[in-house]
């Protein structure tokens, strides 16, 4: 039986994902990579090998395909899960009015159900394992909602409000509760309009996928319930507390998603 800490991801197969798949795999842990891409699955796999690590499909939204995949992987790890990273989501740009109605639920659906699915499935595997973490990915637009994402940004800022619920509750049996709010990260989610008019500094710069896999390595070290990267973005916070207007008109000047 594996006896190594473990962490069980999803939307493993790239960016963010990936990268985290990478530094935990490096660093000794057993890693549960999942996701609903078969073929990207399988280059990743080409590239890390079978040692300690599996691989499997899975589509967030379908809670009995989580349970079977959590199922499986806790066989190789006594019923045991050290770290549940949900970073499984997606968004679509455009105006809200003119996006098409299932692709908003579609965003829900992935973004906040998967979440829920995952946490509620992996719940007792994390109950059963010492000083475990559930953490998962929110983003800055769930900071402050930005146009053009607004399903996107209320999927994140439930996700952060889940957090701050669940670390509460998740404390009675020493499980600890985080999420991570990434600025712009380099993911194929990152349009090449949104590329070319990014700052070189700033909480707007692009940021490594490899920033996020480290932060999610800190925060099992640590019991830090948001984690901002980069980490200007907490000054974003602290405008959005004090002013939401002038938040919201700074980002619409001079945010990632502006045309200056």
């Amino acid at each position: 039986m594996n006896k190594k800490k473990s962490i069980f991801i999803t939307g493993a197969a790239g960016g963010m994902g990936s990268s985290t798949a990478r530094l935990f795999k490096k660093n000794g842990w057993f890693v549960g990579c999942y996701d609903i891409n078969e073929s990207s699955l399988d280059e990743l796999k080409s590239e890390l090998g079978n040692e300690d690590i599996v691989y499997e499909q899975l589509d967030v939204t379908k809670k009995s395909q989580f349970e079977e995949c959590l199922s499986n992987f806790s066989k190789n790890t006594n019923d045991t899960l050290d770290i549940l990273f949900n970073n499984a989501g997606i968004t679509e740009g455009g105006f809200f009015d003119e996006i098409p109605y299932e692709n908003h639920i579609k965003i829900i659906n992935i973004n906040v159900i998967g979440v829920i699915n995952g946490i509620y499935s992996a719940a007792s595997l994390l109950k059963n394992t010492e000083n475990s973490l559930c953490i998962s990915t929110s983003s800055s637009s769930g900071i402050m909602g930005m146009e053009m994402i607004a399903t996107y940004s209320a999927t994140k800022h439930a996700i952060k409000g889940l957090t701050e619920s669940l670390s509460a509750e998740f404390s009675r049996f020493d499980t600890r509760v985080s999420d991570i709010l990434p600025g712009v990260i380099d993911t194929p989610m990152i349009s090449k309009e949104i590329r070319d008019h990014l700052p070189e500094s700033g909480m707007w710069r692009l940021i490594s996928s490899d920033e996020i896999a480290e932060t999610v390595w800190a925060s099992y070290h640590s019991n830090d319930i948001h984690w901002y990267v980069p980490k200007e973005l907490e000054d974003l916070e602290k405008v959005v507390a004090n002013d939401p207007i002038k938040a919201r008109d700074n980002l619409k000047n001079s945010g990632p998603l502006s045309k200056d």
